[in-house]
């Protein structure tokens, strides 16, 4: 396989086939394969097409042979992922401008309209790719009229034009085998350490407000069927023999507990040996019993992970999450009663609108009494609120104007966002506040998966980060404020 770009199927000339662009920072040092990408190009091949996938945060699309594809695929999320892809949409442009630039995914799904309207995107494809891509390249490569093929937005006789909606995916109907040879594997740290990604369902029902599912899947969610689950988790047992932990990408794999119930029975049914994480509310956990945690845990299930969001109830319900402490802190119970070696992860967040000092009390408060509650909870950290299409994006106060553009949507900063609704001074103490949890609480099975210098420089800013998070010091974390930069840095954030 080439390394300076990723990936090219065959030797024949790069002509009529579809080139797919996950975009990024090159040289991001721990990519994860790109899954989504996968389902798409897996679409194309079944409708006959040749595709490439290019990675950008493991080649420099300078050396990427454009050829003269059919269309340029980008998929992206709001933030960083599209400044990359906007700055591969400009090169192709200037070197085939005759190469029609397609956008799906996430933000362009939720924003099709302003998406369309960049004269870097020719088509918008919203909401799930499979149905469309195979219509909309028969279409291009015939020469033919857009407007028979659903699911997509674009710029006709000076005006944007959209077609119906195209249809959901049957699950189940996606081939166990992603086209996986289309990237250079060995380039993925997180493969190659012995974690694979999977997807086995869609969507999610809950109503969190700062969350991309109440427009991109409008609250629905729809799980493969259990067989049809454990078939392909015994498919990536024997593809990639290095696998030791399986990692479903699903938004809430906990909607369904008798589904959750038929995949652990036929782990356990099939001697499938192999660790397994997933998605889950703590609304949920609160209510299952020692039953169904104990056959979760016998099926291999080693880590599920939450968002806490924050202990002030104030702010749940700002956020319509839907989940109190007390579930959270019986959720936490359970587990350790029940299923002991279960790991909760926890995300929490910070920065809302409306938020004072003292709901961030609450939520320190909160963690401490889940570590008293289940010693193995582990934090990925606060994080600073950043906002992105969703509905409490259309509740923000005056002081925010939301992006006007594709472009000014690239420019929105993960991580580094600074929430004007805020003084400066508050703003200051809660980037102290993440950096000091990010490392106080870095979870111990992510920093096994990295190498030992890593794991050195981690341990001294572990001790000197739970030292602040013990005497609630934030004040002039100059040492981890650096460290986090750093890290951001390098995987691509900034």
């Amino acid at each position: 396989m080439p390394t300076d770009h990723a990936a090219v199927s065959d030797s024949r000339p790069f002509s009529g086939d579809v080139l797919l662009v996950f975009p990024g920072r090159h040289r991001a040092p721990d990519p994860q394969v790109p899954l989504q990408l996968l389902h798409v190009a897996g679409a194309l091949q079944r409708a006959g097409h040749r595709v490439r996938i290019f990675d950008m945060r493991l080649g420099d699309y300078h050396a990427l042979p454009i050829g003269d594809p059919l269309f340029v695929g980008i998929t992206a999320m709001s933030g960083p992922q599209i400044r990359y892809g906007l700055e591969l949409a400009r090169w192709i442009r200037a070197a085939r401008p005759q190469v029609p630039i397609v956008w799906g995914g996430v933000h362009p799904t939720l924003l099709p309209e302003q998406t369309a309207a960049s004269d870097l995107v020719d088509v918008v494809v919203r909401g799930e790719a499979e149905p469309v891509v195979g219509a909309l390249a028969d279409a291009l490569a015939a020469g033919a009229p857009l407007d028979t093929v659903k699911g997509l937005t674009y710029e006709a006789d000076g005006a944007l034009k959209s077609t119906p909606d195209a249809d959901l995916v049957d699950l189940d109907a996606i081939p166990v085998e992603l086209p996986h040879d289309l990237l250079d594997l060995d380039r993925y740290p997180t493969l190659r350490a012995g974690r694979v990604h999977m997807q086995t369902s869609r969507g999610c029902p809950s109503r969190c407000g700062f969350c991309y599912n109440s427009g991109f899947n409008q609250r629905r969610w729809r799980g493969k069927s259990p067989e049809r689950v454990v078939d392909e988790m015994q498919y990536l047992l024997r593809r990639f023999p290095q696998v030791k932990i399986i990692d479903p990408v699903d938004d809430n794999l906990f909607v369904n507990r008798k589904r959750v119930e038929d995949i652990c029975d036929g782990i356990l049914e099939r001697g499938l040996k192999v660790a397994w994480r997933a998605n889950c509310r703590f609304d949920y956990l609160a209510k299952y019993d020692a039953d169904f945690l104990g056959l979760v845990e016998r099926a291999g299930c080693m880590e599920l992970d939450f968002g806490g969001e924050s202990g002030s109830e104030r702010m749940q319900q700002l956020v319509c999450k839907d989940v109190s402490a007390d579930e959270i802190l019986t959720s936490v119970r359970n587990l350790r009663r029940w299923a002991p070696s279960i790991d909760p992860f926890v995300s929490w967040l910070s920065g809302l609108p409306g938020e004072t000092y003292a709901d961030m009390e609450r939520t320190f408060d909160l963690m401490d009494a889940m570590a008293r509650a289940n010693p193995r909870t582990q934090h990925y950290g606060i994080f600073l609120y950043t906002p992105f299409p969703s509905p409490l994006l259309e509740s923000l106060p005056p002081e925010f104007s939301p992006p006007r553009s594709l472009e000014e949507w690239g420019g929105i900063e993960v991580f580094h966002f600074l929430p004007p609704w805020h003084t400066k001074a508050y703003v200051e103490k809660l980037r102290s506040i993440s950096a000091v949890t990010r490392y106080a609480f870095y979870p111990r099975s992510r920093i096994e998966e990295h190498g030992p210098a890593f794991r050195a420089a981690y341990g001294v800013m572990n001790g000197a980060a739970r030292y602040r998070w013990r005497h609630r010091f934030f004040s002039f974390p100059v040492e981890l404020r650096l460290a986090n930069a750093a890290a951001q840095r390098l995987r691509g954030f900034l």
